[in-house]
């Protein structure tokens, strides 16, 4: 595939499937189930109370990354669907700190989770999960997102980190 929509000239977004939310399930139903039979914690031993105040701070700045990225997107009226095409380079708001915010959210949320659950598979596999998002989905955006607007998102990847 070349890369263009044969029909207007526009860049064609890469086909990203299955989408990430549903990739952060798997991971985390991966991490429920390999911690159901392969515990690699006692299995009765509830999490330390400075784990759940760790997970809380965790979950949270998952949740406030996710929601600051959603609100950015909105406002400047692009999909958040990342198998759509964009129609406007966001650079704004927590796009000023990292350019995947919605994926770090996604991996903060699955340590998070893991935290707090004590699952120790879950906060083992967040970074699997980010790689995941690195090598079959983010290389892929920004290969579309450079297509797509040149220029300009080039000098916004030299400045913006992909991750933090």
């Amino acid at each position: 595939m070349s890369g263009q929509d044969h029909s207007g000239g526009e860049p064609v977004n890469a086909r990203i499937f299955p989408i990430p939310p549903v990739v952060a399930a798997l991971f985390l139903a991966a991490g429920w189930a390999l911690n159901l039979f392969f515990p690699l914690l006692a299995p009765a031993a509830p999490p330390l109370f400075a784990a759940r105040i760790a997970a809380g701070i965790v979950l949270f700045s998952s949740l406030a990354v996710a929601g600051l990225a959603f609100i950015q997107m909105i406002w400047a009226r692009t999909t958040v669907h990342p198998g759509h095409n964009a129609s406007a380079l966001v650079h704004g708001g927590i796009y000023r700190f990292t350019r995947n915010p919605m994926y770090l959210s996604l991996t903060l949320l699955m340590a998070g989770l893991g935290i707090f659950l004590a699952n120790l598979w879950m906060v083992l596999l967040a970074p699997a999960l980010l790689l995941y998002f690195q090598e079959r989905v983010v290389k892929r955006e920004e290969a579309y997102l450079a297509a797509r607007f040149g220029a300009d998102y080039l000098a916004y990847k030299a400045k913006v980190r992909r991750w933090i």
